[in-house]
This record gives structure tokens, C-alpha cells and sequence, in this order.
């Protein structure tokens, strides 16, 4: 009846069904309307329903409508019926029987939660005590994990119990109920949920004559006449919704028809004749149409069906069986309507004497008739299916196949790989731009990436806090960039009291500087050296050369790419005279990198200036130098290379592309409508003032490019191992290789034949344009400095080798647990499966960019040819090689003018010069490999024999480290070591004897109380670093969407092989053993007992010790094993923290916190909500301080997460949940809540893969600003 008031009464409407009010609203009303239906005349009672709704009319066969709100009228009154007679809330149902009745109706609609049921429930049956065994019996319990929670799925037989006319549907929860009904069961449930009756307690049994009365028969013959005889160009008086119900009422009236003959029940009818059987095949005047009965009608329905093809497949709305089924029960239990159908359509009568043969026609019901209309439909379906299976075909062939690709170019790719494991070739799959989908287009596109700043490493090895120790306001933790060494070289430090360097010394080193370069160097490059000079030193503008320069012509190398493949041979000729010529025990002869060639190191760096000088942009070069050579100048701070404010940088990507062009356009739309307000797609997600964007493809978040490499330029696998025979066993260690091979690098970068032999100018530009993501590094790695990345002095290999080398390190360390549980997970295939999900194409394009950008230009080549010689002095000669001499007066080299020429900052160049020259000790063994491979020439990226030599080296590096650290936190003696006289007795020894480098070292993970299996254990992460590196170097999937395979590829052993490693000792020490295997590394006992290992090992620490004593070092090296990234160890009940911190003060101004929101990476107490007097309290302040713009956050009084990501916020679910995995926001249940390590542990899993910004989830919930919490 609420219909009948039209609009205006759909709120009260929707009020009025809800499940607070239906108790005493609704359910009473509808039962006392049955009891009316029982008392009262059937006829009559239906006529009074129909006056009611003021639908008398429409008996009237007239078929114009009326009224356009008719249709809706009529189907509430024919659902009203329906429900009438079916509803047995209070007289027929047991309590538990409603019970699962309501459960069916409301998990029908969708999976929902324990507490969601109970509120969904009246309040009689949330209490009844059989609940649960209830719910268990028709539901599925799904455990939370991510970001759902515990979760109840109706069971598949269940399904078979929604009931559509359940009283409190509305249209928007039917409608979902029959979508999931129909994915579900692959029926719809219009056709196959037919009302049925059932049992009722007799008093009220009467209510059966109101289905079976002449008025209702009257109602059912209208709609079907208006359904038959309605023109198309006309509105039907019965359209679909309003024929479904009056074919369902007449379905229920002949299962009460039926129910009566079975029971033997004598309705009340004269001579027990049932009205809607016996006037079924009444005629009366239908106008123009003649005399029509109800049978007729329905026959006049089924032939329209068919001729119009009404059905529409297997599973839809299929009005066709349903009135074939009405028709087949008249015949059943009518025999006058047997013979009437006869006349009509003797094909039904058939199909129903074919079904029973026997004459029984009692078995009709026991037969779906459903069953086998719906396999008619599904071989019609699968022929049509079929059908266009080969009309597709055919448009595939002749369309071509690039077409393919771009229409899939979202989705994964198929396998790239052969069934060996290589890969095949990429020319298959064509990258295509995203936003013009141009498959034709020749403009080269790059791929959209994500470069975010990183503290991963440093919350790795600090560990994480307990909720137990809220940590003191303070001094924000520091990077793991800053708590690597700070050694500068005594070059900053020149005058040791008060840094200052005298302009006297430093005039007489640029003229002995231009001297020695004149007599080696070229015209032009000693005309373009004096220029630097003038230009930077203003005071010395008038220095010539004491003597001409050379004019002998010297042979240069067409390209840098030949010059590097000459390189590469000449390393191996001089690494084979080396080994056979060098007794580093016999003859106690000191490896040195240069010896006393400072002619060749004074050519090599003055060429770098000069190049230098050709290349710098002028407008940097006037703004370079304003002020004059004063009398004294104070030298900046060395910090290393690297980003200022994090440990690095990540490098992500969704991989698609773009052509740059484009991206152009599609950004400075996006500024246009940011800067004029106007709303646009992710405007609440991104700043395009700061470069970001969303993929136009998946919509994930993109700041920068990386172009491809077109496909001449790609980098080929490379052949397995080069230079000499590789016939070294298994158990033998290749330190000593490794040293003879940085020696013969070192010696021939410094050799006068290589430095005469470089090209003068670059040969054969990149044909990649990386200003844009170099750009964005830029900002990154020196922010508030645009005067480096002007100078020129900034290598784009170098910044991008340095992104890739902490990416990796960083993937490793989130592989080393999953994504649903905290426990550690050490496999190879996990660290694999980590890269391969992640970026594996986009590192390996990285690195491609890299081999092919770092012989591009004459300043890279010769960067690198001075890093490669300082490595091997700090490694082999174990001295710093700008180490000051005593007497300034005397020393110095050209290195020193660079510096002294831009005293305002340290330019990269002169950075990583530092880094290479600092003590290898004093670094992390990973990050010293990768750029030992940086300086090398190329092919040795390549080359196995050479890459597991350089393994070998940095391993004994690392063992070195751990010994000391474990020293230091065990607090071990010589005599408490337990070891035999080896490298662990003569670390002990020279600790013993100064232990002032002990500080240096320490570690937060150190648990075993033997040193070997410390070794073994903080030594696994650069294990698996370095498989990951090998496994990106072999690999070839630079395009995305691509798989690949799981073995290291060009290492001897497969995965498969080493799992004979140790079957019986624990996972970690398993895997260990695996990679030690791969890596050819013989047994520890082995390695510490090696004699050139015990030579060289000593001269590093002491090497150190004069380092470290002769400066101050701020921080710590951390020697950390492979443990997970884990956030704040939190309780398991919530209330413990809620009683922690609920009361706690402002750390700032003293008040307690509204809104308090505890750290999970650090422990620091902070809130959500900004104020002037506590802002380094709010949480964007914090994150920018403690994780690089990374926050995560538990909000104490509302139990959920609060993920910051710079001025980005979004919302993650609660980690603690009640009893039944359901979440209580704001605790307004007040339910105990527990600690559920599935969801901590997708959290933890996303913060340690960066997947901030990269989740759907996340960002589908993310705003700008910290409205969102307000």
C-alpha cells in the first residue's frame, strides 16, 4: 500500500520494511492480513485488495494504460498476494527455521561479517542460543587476510532457499540477490525460485482459497491477455515484472492445487471443484480478440515467445519454460484441461505423455522440467558460442598482430620463454603508447615508473620497536645513508685544527698541475683546461704552462665502446702475467694500483677537466664562480654519494607505456585543471605541480619515465664465462683472482696508452631521452641544489646505477617473508618470485640503460676509469689514495682543483671518488661490489668468472665485518673465540691490540653464540643480493608482462641440484648452503684459514683503524642477517594498548592527545590532527623525518591505520579484530579485539615492498591532506 502514495512515501516505504520497525510493523500487519485472508470470503477478500490499490479497472481488458505508475502498482499487489500466502513468520516456521530463512535472505544479498548478521536479524532470533550452529550449518567462514575481514559465504546447496518474496526486499537487494544467485548456481532465479507451499497451521488453512478463487484466476487471465495482445508501439499494461508475478502466483495456486490432491483435503468449494481449475477453460470476450480462456491465453504467450526468440540462453530470464511448466500442471491435474490442450498445443501433450510413459501423471513433479529446458539452452548456448569462436578466428587472421598486443597490452603477457628457460625474442610483443594506442606510431615511448625515497634499509637493521617503550622526543632516527661512514679523506680536512687551506699552496698546485697536463695532454684539451681554470679561480687568469703543449698526434679509438672491449682484453693478458709473476707470500710484495705513475693520474683527471669544461652548459658555468680566490677556504663535508635525507631511492613500475609527447599533453591538461580548480580523474590522489600522475591504463601512480631502448641498442644475453680457463675446483677460492684483477684493471684505466687513446669527443649519442627521470632524481638526491645538475659534473649512469643497486637491495629484503604471515621465508624461489612480481623488467631495462649510457661520454668513461683506480688502492695498497701528504706545499693533485673550485658543495664526481678511496671496510660489501662492476668495462658484467672472483672478495669483506661485530656485541676475547689459529684469531688479535674501530661495527640481530654460524647467518643477505644481481644480469625481459626463468641462469647448478644442500639442518643455514654452492664458495674453515686471505685481511683493518683514528665518524655499520622487515611488535589484546596510550601527553606542549596515532616503524606517539604548537607531532612532519615521507600509523581510540605518504593519507583496516574476525572502528561494539598476524603481516608485506602507492586498495582511498581524518 505504500506504492499507492506514490514518491513521497518511499522513505517511509524503505522505514517501514527495515528490521527495526518490521517486528512491529510489517510482519504483525502481514499476519494479521492472513488471518483476514483465513476468515473472509476468498473473492471478496481479493476484490477488497484490489480496491485498495484502485486497480478495479484493470479486469477491464481495455488495453491502453492508464497511468504510467499502473505496472508498478499492480506487481506490489500481486507480491502482496504472494506473500500473503506464503509468509509463515508466526504459523508454520520453528524459531531456528526462521533463523536460517533470515540468514539465507541476508547473506544472499552478500558475504557479510558475524556482527553484521546479528544486526541484520529481528531481535527474537539474534538471541535464540542455536545461532552459531545455525549460521555454521548454512555458511562458510572465511578468515580475514589483507584488508577483508572475517567473512560468512552462504553454502552452494543453500542458495536453493531464497526465497524472492521474503517481506523486507526492496528493489536494489533483490536485484543483487538474483545477480549472485545467478553467478552462483548459473540459473536465473526468477525462473527457477518459484514460490511453493508449504505447511500452515490449520486454523489458518483457508488461506489456500484466496489462490485458488475466480478473482485471482480473474487477475492472472488480464495480465496474460495484456502480455499477448499488447502492441509493441504502445505501453503494456503487463510488462516482464508484472507477467513474472502473475505466472508465479498462478504456479503457487496449481502447487496448492496439487498439495490438496496429495493430502486428500476437500476444499469448500460446491461438489470440491477448485475454482482456477475449473474456469481455466472459461472463454469470455476479449473484445477484438474474440473469446479467449486462460489456457488459450497461456498458449497465445508460449507461440509469441517463440516466434519473437524470446529466449536469450542458458541461465536468463526464460519466460518460455515457465508458462510450457504452467501449462503442463494444468494438464496434470486437470483432465478438461488435458483435452483442451490437446486442441491448442497437442506438443505440449505430447512432450508430457513422452515424459510418462506409464500414465502415472502424479510423477510429474518428481521430474525437472526446468533440468531439461536448461540443457536445451546450454547446447544453443554452446553453439553460439561456437559460432563465434570461429567468426573471431577468422577477424584474428586478418587483422595484424601487433593490433593483438595493443588491444592486451594491460594484461599480463603470455610466457617469453622457451621450454629451456631462455628467452625468446621481443619483437613478438611491441611495446604501444597507453594514451593514442598507436600500434603504427614510430616515436619512441617510455615506460611509466615510480621512484620513491626509501628508509627500508635503516628500519631493517635498527629492528623494530616494542609497544612496550614509547620512544622519547628527540632527534628523529637517522638514515641508513648516515649511518654508513662518514669518512672524508684528509683532503677536506687539510689543516687538521682549522680546515682552512691556504690560496698559496693551492696557486702553486694548479701551476704544477698545468705543467705536468701540458707535456701529456692534447692542444685543445690543454686549451680547455686553462679555461676551467680562468673561470673558477678568477685570480689566475693569467697562468700559462711553463712549456708548449704536445702536437704529436696521438691515436685515438673511433668509439668508447671499442675503446672498453681493448680494456677488457688487455685486463686479461695482464691479469694472466700477474698471477704467474706474483708470490704475495714469498716476496711480501705490496700490490699498488699506480705506483709512482703520477703523470698518467695527472693526464687522466685533466682530461676530465677539459671535458669537463667543453661540456658544461655556460649559463652554469657564469654562475658557477661569482666570488674571487680569498686568502683561505673552508671545504664542505663529505656525506657520501647518495640521497641526502633516506638510504635511497626504489624504482617501481606498473609497465605501461607512453610516448613522451603525449605524456606532455596529458600533463599539462592535468596542471591546467589543477590550477583552475576544476575536477579531474585522481585529483584527490595526485599533485601534478610535483610530477605525479595516474596511469592511464591501471590508474596507478606514476612521477617519471624510463624510455625504452630501441631494439638495435637492447642489451643481448651475454655468452658465459670469457678470458681464461675456468678450471678452478669447486673448493678453491678466488680471492686472490679477484685482487689480480682489480690490479690489472687499475693498472691498465692508469695506463698511458688508454688515456692517450680516448676519444676527445662522444661518438654516437643515445638515442633515449633520460632528462626527465634524471630530472626528478635530481630533486631527490640534491634538493634545493639545481647548481649540480647544471654543471654537467652529474653522471646520468651514475644516479641510475645507484637507483637500481638499492632497488635490489631493497626487493631482497621484502622477499624474505610473505605477504600473509610473519614468519621468515628464506627460499630462493620466494626472492625470485619478489623480482619477478615486482620490477624484474623495469630493473633489467635500468641496467640495459646503464651498459649503454656509460661509454656514451668522454666525462662517464673517465669517471669511471678514476673510480676503478681508487677502489684498487683502498682494496690492494690498502691506503686512501688522496690521503695528504704532510707538507701541503708539496702534494696535492688534480683532484684538489676540483674541489677548491666549487667550495659552496660537493659535486657527485668528487662524492663517489671519495666513496671508492674510503677503506673497504667501512662500507657494506653489496654496494662496494656493484660499483667495483660500475668502474669495470661492461663485458665483465657479463662474465662469470670474473663476477664469482668478485664475489669471492667482497664475501671475505663481509666476514671481516661480522667478526669484528661479533666481537664486539658478545663481548669474546681471543681466548673465549673458540677457533682454532685462523682469520677469526687475527681479527681478535689486532682488535685486542687497538679497539678504537670497534665501535664501528655493531649489529641488533646477533642471536647464536657461535662464530661460524654468525658468519654464516649475517652473510646470507649479501648471498642473496648478489643471486639477485646475477639473476637480473642474465636475464633479458626488458619489455613488461613477460615471464621468465627460475634458475640462476650461467651458474653451473640448477635449483633443483641444490636442494641436496643439507636436508637435515634448519631453512636458514639450507639455504645458505644453496647459495654457496652456486657461488663456488668452499667451506667456511677453508676461507678463514686461506693464507693470502690472512695476509691481506689485516692490512684492511689497519688500513681502517689510521682512517678511522685520524677522524671523527658519525654512525654505525649495521651487520644484519636475512630477518624481515617487521613494524612495531604490538600485543596481542588491544587492550593492553589502549591502556598504554590512551592518557599519553603531547611530547611538544604536555597536553594529551585527542586523537593519539602511535608510529609502527619507530614508536613515536604522534597525531593526526595539525597544531602550531606541536608540529613536529603531526604525522606528515614525522613520516618526513622517520621514514622519507613513509608513515604508518595506528590510531589508538579509533583501532585502524593511517598510511602517510608525503601529503598523501589513506585509511587501512584495523590489525585487530574480535573473536570473529570483524573489525570494531572507533570501539563502538566493545568487543575484545586481538591481534591478527594475517592482516599485520599484508601490512608489513606492503610497507616493505612499497606498495604504498602502488595498491589499488590504497589509493582508492587516498586524499591529499589531512582532511581525511577530520
Amino acid at each position: 500500500m505504500w506504492r499507492r502514495n506514490g514518491d513521497a512515501a518511499i522513505l517511509s516505504c524503505e522505514w517501514y520494511r527495515s528490521v527495526r520497525w518490521s517486528e512491529q510493523g510489517l510482519e504483525l500487519d502481514l499476519f494479521l492480513l492472513q488471518c483476514c485472508a483465513a476468515l473472509a470470503p476468498a473473492d471478496l477478500y481479493i476484490s477488497r485488495i484490489l480496491e485498495r490499490f484502485e486497480l478495479s479497472n484493470y479486469l477491464s481488458f481495455n488495453l491502453e494504460r492508464p497511468s504510467e505508475y499502473e505496472p508498478a502498482l499492480v506487481q506490489e499487489m500481486l507480491t502482496l498476494i504472494i506473500q500473503i500466502l506464503r509468509e509463515r513468520r508466526f504459523c508454520g516456521l520453528t524459531s531456528s527455521e526462521c533463523l536460517q530463512r533470515e540468514l539465507v535472505y541476508r547473506l544472499s544479498i552478500g558475504d557479510a561479517t558475524h556482527s553484521q548478521l546479528v544486526k541484520s536479524l529481528p531481535r527474537d532470533l539474534s538471541k535464540i542460543d542455536k545461532f552459531q550452529e545455525v549460521l555454521d550449518k548454512i555458511a562458510i567462514y572465511s578468515n580475514p587476510s589483507g584488508m577483508n575481514q572475517g567473512m560468512y559465504k552462504l553454502r552452494l546447496p543453500y542458495w536453493k532457499e531464497l526465497d524472492l518474496y521474503h517481506p523486507r526486499w526492496n528493489s536494489r537487494d533483490v536485484q543483487v540477490a538474483e545477480e549472485r544467485y545467478m553467478r552462483f548456481c548459473n540459473a536465473s532465479a526468477l525462473t527457477t525460485q518459484l514460490p511453493g507451499w508449504s505447511k500452515i497451521y490449520p486454523p489458518l488453512g483457508r488461506i489456500a482459497e484466496v489462490a485458488t478463487c475466480r478473482t485471482v484466476l480473474q487477475i492472472v487471465r488480464a495480465v496474460v491477455s495484456y502480455a499477448v495482445f499488447s502492441d509493441a508501439s504502445n505501453a503494456s499494461r503487463a510488462p516482464d515484472g508484472v507477467l513474472l508475478r502473475a505466472l508465479h502466483l498462478l504456479s503457487l495456486a496449481l502447487d496448492i492445487c496439487h498439495a490438496q490432491r496429495e493430502s486428500g483435503e476437500h476444499s469448500c468449494y460446491n461438489g470440491d471443484v477448485i475454482p482456477i481449475l475449473a474456469l481455466a477453460c472459461e472463454e469470455i470476450s476479449v473484445g477484438k480478440f474474440g473469446d479467449q480462456s486462460l489456457l488459450s491465453l497461456l498458449v497465445l504467450l508460449m507461440r509469441k515467445h517463440k516466434k519473437e526468440n524470446y529466449f536469450v540462453g542458458a541461465g536468463m530470464l526464460n519466460l518460455l519454460s515457465l508458462v510450457e511448466s504452467v501449462l503442463k500442471k494444468f494438464a496434470e491435474l486437470q483432465p478438461e484441461c488435458m483435452k483442451k490442450l490437446q486442441d491448442l498445443a497437442p506438443d505440449v501433450v505430447n512432450q508430457l505423455s513422452r515424459s510418462f510413459p506409464s500414465g502415472d501423471m502424479n510423477s510429474f513433479r518428481s521430474f525437472s522440467d526446468s533440468d531439461k529446458h536448461k540443457a536445451k539452452a546450454r547446447e544453443r548456448q554452446a553453439a553460439m558460442l561456437e559460432k563465434m569462436r570461429v567468426q573471431q578466428s577468422k577477424f584474428l587472421a586478418s587483422i595484424d598482430s601487433t593490433t593483438d598486443v595493443a588491444a592486451d597490452d594491460s594484461k599480463h603477457g603470455k610466457d617469453l620463454c622457451d621450454s629451456d628457460g631462455r628467452p625468446r625474442s621481443e619483437e613478438a610483443t611491441p611495446v604501444i603508447c597507453s594514451l593514442c594506442r598507436d600500434p603504427n606510431s614510430r616515436s619512441p615511448v617510455s615506460h611509466l615508473v615510480l621512484l620513491q625515497k626509501s628508509r627500508l634499509l635503516s628500519c631493517t637493521n635498527r629492528g623494530p620497536p616494542s609497544w612496550e617503550q614509547t620512544r622519547r622526543p628527540g632527534k628523529e632516527p637517522t638514515s641508513c645513508a648516515k649511518q654508513v661512514p662518514n669518512i672524508s679523506s684528509e683532503r677536506s680536512n687539510l689543516s687538521r685544527s682549522s680546515e682552512i687551506t691556504s690560496s698559496s699552496w693551492l696557486m702553486q698546485l694548479i701551476q704544477n698541475k698545468v705543467n705536468e697536463f701540458a707535456l701529456e695532454g692534447q692542444p685543445k684539451e690543454v686549451e680547455a683546461f686553462l679555461e676551467y681554470i680562468k673561470e673558477k679561480f678568477p685570480s689566475m687568469k693569467n697562468i700559462q704552462p711553463s712549456c708548449a703543449s704536445s702536437t704529436v698526434k696521438k691515436k685515438t679509438s673511433s668509439s668508447f665502446e671499442m675503446l672498453e672491449e681493448h680494456m677488457y682484453s688487455l685486463i686479461w693478458e695482464e691479469m694472466d702475467a700477474n698471477s704467474r709473476n706474483w708470490d704475495l707470500l714469498k716476496n711480501d710484495r705490496k700490490l699498488s694500483a699506480l705506483g709512482d705513475n703520477g703523470s698518467a693520474e695527472s693526464l687522466l683527471l685533466g682530461r676530465y677537466i677539459s671535458a669537463l669544461s667543453r661540456e658544461c652548459s655556460p649559463s652554469a658555468s657564469t654562475n658557477s664562480r661569482k666570488a674571487q680566490l680569498e686568502s683561505s677556504m673552508l671545504l664542505p663535508t663529505y656525506k657520501g654519494f647518495g640521497p641526502s635525507d633516506c638510504d635511497g631511492i626504489y624504482l617501481s613500475s606498473c609497465g605501461h607505456a607512453v610516448h613522451q609527447g603525449c605524456l606532455d599533453r596529458y600533463l599539462s591538461s592535468l596542471r591546467e585543471r589543477y590550477t583552475r580548480q576544476i575536477v579531474f580523474e585522481g585529483g584527490h590522489i595526485v599533485d601534478p605541480d610535483q610530477g605525479e600522475f595516474l596511469c592511464p591504463v591501471c590508474r596507478g601512480l606514476a612521477n617519471s619515465v624510463l624510455p625504452a631502448l630501441p631494439a638495435e641498442t637492447k642489451r643481448s644475453t651475454p655468452s658465459l664465462s670469457t678470458g681464461p680457463s675456468d678450471a678452478v675446483s669447486l673448493s678453491t677460492l678466488r680471492f686472490q683472482e679477484a685482487l689480480f684483477l682489480l690490479q690489472s684493471a687499475a693498472d691498465v684505466a692508469g695506463s698511458r696508452e688508454i688515456l692517450q687513446s680516448l676519444p676527445l669527443q662522444q661518438f654516437g649519442q643515445m638515442r633515449v631521452n633520460l632528462d626527465y627521470v634524471v630530472r626528478v632524481l635530481c630533486e631527490m638526491y640534491f634538493p634545493d641544489k639545481d647548481k649540480i645538475s647544471e654543471s654537467g659534473r652529474l653522471s646520468h649512469s651514475l644516479i641510475l646505477f645507484d637507483t637500481l643497486k638499492y632497488s635490489l637491495i631493497s626487493t631482497e629484503i621484502a622477499a624474505r617473508s610473505g605477504n600473509t604471515s610473519l614468519a621468515p621465508n628464506y627460499s630462493l624461489g620466494a626472492l625470485y618470485k619478489e623480482l619477478k612480481s615486482t620490477n624484474c623488467f623495469i630493473f633489467a631495462l635500468l641496467l640495459s640503460i646503464v651498459q649503454s649510457t656509460r661509454t656514451k661520454d668522454s666525462l662517464t668513461v673517465l669517471l669511471r676509469l678514476r673510480g676503478i683506480q681508487l677502489f684498487v688502492k683502498s682494496i690492494c695498497s690498502d691506503i686512501s689514495a688522496d690521503e695528504c701528504p704532510d707538507s701541503p706545499i708539496v702534494g696535492g693533485n688534480m683532484q684538489d682543483i676540483l674541489e677548491f673550485s666549487e667550495t659552496a658543495l660537493q659535486y657527485p664526481d668528487i662524492q663517489f671518488w671519495k666513496r671508492s678511496s674510503d677503506p673497504v671496510l667501512a662500507h657494506d660489501a653489496f654496494s662496494s661490489l656493484m660499483w667495483v662492476l660500475y668502474c669495470l668495462p661492461c663485458q665483465f658484467f657479463s662474465c662469470e668468472k670474473s663476477f664469482l672472483c668478485l664475489v669471492h672478495l667482497f664475501y671475505v669483506v663481509t666476514i671481516t665485518q661480522i667478526v669484528i661485530t661479533y666481537s664486539r656485541k658478545r663481548q669474546s676475547s681471543l681466548s673465549m673465540s673458540g677457533c682454532s689459529d685462523s682469520l677469526v684469531t687475527d681479527i681478535y688479535r689486532i682488535i685486542e691490540e687497538n679497539g678504537v674501530a670497534y665501535i664501528y661495527f655493531d649489529s641488533n640481530h646477533i642471536e647464536t653464540h657461535d662464530v661460524k654460524d654468525a658468519i654464516r647467518s649475517l652473510s646470507f643477505p649479501y648471498l642473496r643480493r648478489c643471486a639477485l644481481l646475477w639473476k637480473l644480469v642474465r636475464s633479458s625481459v626488458s619489455v613488461p608482462f613477460s615471464g621468465g626463468s627460475n634458475i640462476l641462469d650461467g651458474l653451473p647448478y640448477s635449483m633443483g641440484e641444490t636442494m641436496e644442500c643439507g636436508g637435515n639442518i634448519p631453512v636458514e643455514f639450507n639455504e645458505i648452503g644453496k647459495l654457496e654452492k652456486l657461488f663456488k664458495i668452499p667451506p667456511l674453515d677453508d676461507v678463514i684459514s686461506d693464507e693470502i686471505v690472512r695476509f691481506v685481511v689485516p692490512r684492511w683493518l689497519r688500513h681502517f683503524s689510521k682512517q678511522f683514528e685520524a677522524r671523527t665518524l658519525n654512525g654505525v655499520m649495521y651487520s644484519t642477517p636475512a630477518v624481515p622487515f617487521k613494524l612495531m611488535l604490538l600485543p596481542h589484546l588491544y587492550q593492553d594498548l589502549l591502556q598504554r596510550y590512551i592518557k599519553q601527553h603531547c611530547p611538544d606542549c604536555g597536553v594529551v592527545l585527542e586523537e593519539p596515532a602511535l608510529c609502527l616503524l619507530c614508536g613515536r606517539l604522534c597525531s593526526p590532527n595539525w597544531k602550531p604548537c606541536c608540529r613536529e607531532s603531526g604525522c606528515q612532519t614525522h613520516a618526513m623525518a622517520c621514514g622519507a615521507g613513509t608513515g604508518v600509523f595506528l590510531l589508538i581510540k579509533k583501532t585502524t591505520v593511517l598510511l602517510q605518504r608525503s601529503a598523501r593519507q589513506a585509511s587501512w583496516p584495523s590489525p585487530y579484530l574480535d573473536a570473529f574476525g570483524e573489525e570494531d572502528s572507533g570501539m563502538n561494539r566493545g568487543k575484545p579485539l586481538y591481534l591478527n598476524e594475517e592482516r599485520y603481516a599484508a601490512l608489513t608485506h606492503m610497507v616493505a615492498s612499497h606498495g604504498l602507492d602502488r595498491s589499488p586498495k590504497v589509493l582508492h582511498q587516498t586524499n591529499i591532506g589531512n582532511f581525511l581524518m577530520l
